[in-house]
Order: structure tokens, then C-alpha cells, then sequence
């Protein structure tokens, strides 16, 4: 669906294949790059994007334990006692066997930044995430995301959640719901705004599936005027008319 709606804007978007050389002309400007598939695309400039990672450069001489990030445990403390990290430069350890968590988005920092404050004031608390959410933006298709909602490989995972999506014939918005024993746990919005509010909360509620289709006004977030699909998606994922 981003795919579709990005080469509609005009951008010649390639897939499955990697840059791996930029080409300079005579006064140092790029001029054309070459990709992995053995294409050369004449340029007039290049712009990278490579992703968020942690900047902690500044601390490698210092007594800080690094990973990919400052490593610090659960109530945000490094290393060095009385000192405390957060934000995009907090690398938080997890139990045995799981990834370290890296969060770089706004309201995590924010949220992060007041357990460190609690800490420092004597509280001793661990950090809570909550339930994740993000949003963004591809021209002019939304994109929301609540709860738990795996990649197409987590889903084929052993023990993965199940998922029931709705997808308008247009085929620029989709509903998708993500859910376990029969519980709601995580929706994944596109061309479409649900209220984050209202979903954290039925997801912390552990409200199931017909229990939330039901009452998909309720989470309706998209400008006046706008057409609502309540009906269609009920119908399609086994909800009430």
C-alpha cells in the first residue's frame, strides 16, 4: 500500500536491491549511483537515511558500559552510580534471551525522562513503556499502530497472535486487528485514524474482538465529512452489522 502510493507521487521507488557506490563528477558533486542490481541512476544530489542509533561517541573514554547505547537497567541507571540515561541514547537491558530495547521516539523520552526524574528524587522506580503506539505520514496515507502487531514473519511465528484485517476495495484503507484468545491486543490503522486514547484502553482492558467492532464509532478519529466504513469492517471481520 506505501508502495503503491509513493510511485503514484511520481518517485521511482526499487525494492529488493541496495546502493552500493555514488558516482562524482569533476567538481565533487554527485552525479549518479549504482545499485546492487548493477542499475546507474543519474542524480543531481543524494540523501541517506539510514535509520535512528544512538550518538554516545562522546562517552567511550568515559566509565560507561556501551552497547549499541548507553546500557542502563530497568530504573534507567548506567553503570556509574548516581548517574542515569535516557532517551534515543538509552540502551535498557532486558532479561536473558531478549533484545535490548532501543526507543527512539518522542514520547517514550518523554516518559523515560520522568522515571529518571522520580529516581533522582529518591522513588526507585522501574521504567513502564505502557502500550506502544506510533503514527506516521506517506504523503497522504496514515498510518497508526497500538498494542502488539507483529511483521508478516511474526505472525508465522509458533505461539503469534492471531489477526483479522479489513482492506476497502480502493486498497488505500485497511483496518487490521491483532488478537489472542479472542482478546484484542494491538491495531494497525491505515487510511484510516482510530482515537490512541480509546484503543490503549480496550487493549489494556483486554476487550475482545466482537466487543470492539461493535464499537468502532467510539475510536473514529478522521476529519468531518469524511466517510466512515464501521458497517463494511464489522462485516468483514465477523462483527454485528
Amino acid at each position: 500500500m506505501v508502495t503503491r502510493v509513493i510511485r503514484r507521487e511520481g518517485i521511482d521507488l526499487r525494492l529488493e536491491t541496495e546502493l552500493t557506490e555514488i558516482e562524482g563528477n569533476e567538481h565533487g558533486e554527485a552525479c549518479a549511483v549504482v545499485d546492487s542490481a548493477g542499475d546507474r541512476v543519474p542524480v543531481e544530489f543524494v540523501g541517506l537515511t539510514a535509520g535512528v542509533r544512538p550518538n554516545i561517541d562522546w562517552v567511550k573514554n568515559l566509565d560507561l558500559e556501551t552497547g549499541r547505547g548507553i546500557l542502563v537497567d530497568q530504573t534507567l541507571a548506567t553503570s556509574v552510580p548516581d548517574v542515569y540515561a535516557c532517551g534515543d541514547c538509552a540502551e535498557i537491558q532486558t532479561p536473558e534471551g531478549e533484545r535490548n530495547l532501543i526507543q527512539a521516539v518522542w514520547y517514550t523520552g518523554r516518559m523515560q525522562g520522568e522515571t529518571v526524574a522520580r529516581n533522582l528524587c529518591g522513588e526507585q522506580v522501574d521504567y513502564e513503556p505502557g502500550i506502544w503506539f506510533n503514527s506516521a505520514k506517506f504523503f497522504d496515507l496514515e498510518y497508526q499502530v497500538y498494542g502488539t502487531v507483529p511483521s508478516a514473519r511474526g505472525f508465522r511465528e509458533s505461539g503469534a497472535p492471531e489477526t483479522s484485517m479489513w482492506l476497502h476495495p480502493d486498497k488505500l484503507r485497511s483496518v487490521r486487528l491483532v488478537h489472542r484468545n479472542g482478546k484484542v491486543i494491538g491495531f494497525n490503522l491505515m487510511g484510516i485514524r482510530f482515537r490512541h486514547e480509546v484503543c490503549e484502553k480496550w487493549i489494556a482492558e483486554e476487550r475482545s474482538v466482537d466487543w470492539v467492532l461493535k464499537r468502532l464509532k467510539k475510536a473514529h478519529f478522521d476529519p468531518e465529512l469524511y466517510r466512515t466504513f464501521y458497517r463494511e469492517i464489522r462485516q468483514s471481520l465477523g462483527g454485528a452489522s
